[in-house]
């Protein structure tokens, strides 16, 4: 058998082989690959709404993989440590999402505009608080979730323009903006709801 030394592999003995009545890719694979714990923020990032590069960037940012400064550093880069959209703190994930003026002006009006009353917190506090949220399957869950994936990639877009392009914008701007993608992917679950918010409050 050429798959014998795969199967071995992945835990099967000869006795086991041969007295197989039918086999599973898909066992094969998973016993290859090892037991993984599902992590907590899988239903905020998993069937959501958004593009995929907010996708991306949302999931780079729950696994505390983006390139911010601190991280850079401690790879031993020689960089500027300051934020580059508020200049008051350093730069780390739980600042920039969303501790910085400039990200938590943005994520407050966002939040206002879909009708959530409470303080904007740090990226831990946040990512639990959407944990929490995306338990339950309705429409206000599956817009919370589309618009939090936007809002980190257009932070983490205008934070990189800033430091590459010298480019800037008003968080006014990119709220509009976030706004109106979110209307340009309107779906089934969330169209009722979208018509409902007021357009004109962001």
């Amino acid at each position: 058998m050429k798959a014998q030394r795969t199967m071995m592999e992945a835990g099967f003995s000869q006795d086991d082989i041969t007295n197989m009545n039918s086999c599973s890719i898909k066992q094969i694979y998973h016993r290859l690959r090892g037991m993984f714990e599902k992590v907590s923020w899988r239903k905020v990032v998993c069937h959501n709404g958004g593009c995929p590069r907010w996708n991306f960037v949302l999931t780079m940012t729950a696994h505390g993989r983006l390139y911010t400064q601190d991280r850079l550093q401690r790879w031993g880069v020689a960089v500027d440590q300051d934020c580059i959209m508020c200049n008051n703190e350093k730069e780390t994930i739980q600042h920039l999402f969303f501790k910085c003026s400039y990200a938590q002006a943005l994520w407050s009006k966002l939040l206002e505009w879909q009708g959530i009353d409470r303080p904007v917190q740090g990226w831990e506090e946040e990512l639990k608080w959407a944990e929490k949220l995306a338990k339950r399957r309705n429409a206000t869950t599956e817009l919370y979730k589309m618009v939090l994936e936007a809002t980190i990639y257009y932070v983490w877009q205008e934070r990189n323009d800033r430091i590459f392009q010298t480019k800037t914008r008003r968080w006014e701007t990119v709220c509009k903006m976030i706004v109106q993608e979110i209307h340009c992917r309107s779906n089934r679950k969330i169209e009722k709801i979208l018509h409902s918010l007021n357009w004109y409050s962001v």
